[in-house]
């Protein structure tokens, strides 16, 4: 297993509330597969109080572990924040369709 196969996974796991996947939306800081097989997946939410804070991490080991992984340390940090900047193109690309807007709505006036 490598951390590419962590990534193709963690890519199924969707943010219910923006619909994009974890990746994309610049959620996963890191990734680290040791020898001994145990995944390490450090990790942020758009903001810390995210009413679905515990769904996206579980969904995160739950995706992590159908890889037949048995050990999953998932380690949720705001350290540094997330922010919009973190997106990929793609995810930017969608919501800017989604929400129809001539302007980005995380660029200032």
């Amino acid at each position: 297993m490598s951390v590419q196969d962590v990534y193709r996974v963690l890519r199924r796991v969707v943010d219910p509330e923006l619909g994009i996947n974890v990746v994309d939306l610049g959620l996963i800081y890191d990734v680290r597969v040791r020898e001994d097989g145990e995944v390490y997946v450090k990790m942020t939410l758009t903001t810390p109080n995210c009413p679905l804070s515990f769904n996206i991490f579980m969904n995160v080991r739950r995706a992590v572990k159908s890889l037949g992984v048995d050990k999953v340390k998932v380690v949720l940090t705001f350290d540094p924040p997330w922010t919009p900047e973190r997106m990929s193109p793609e995810a930017r690309r969608i919501l800017e369709q989604r929400w129809s807007l001539r302007r980005k709505p995380w660029e200032q006036s």
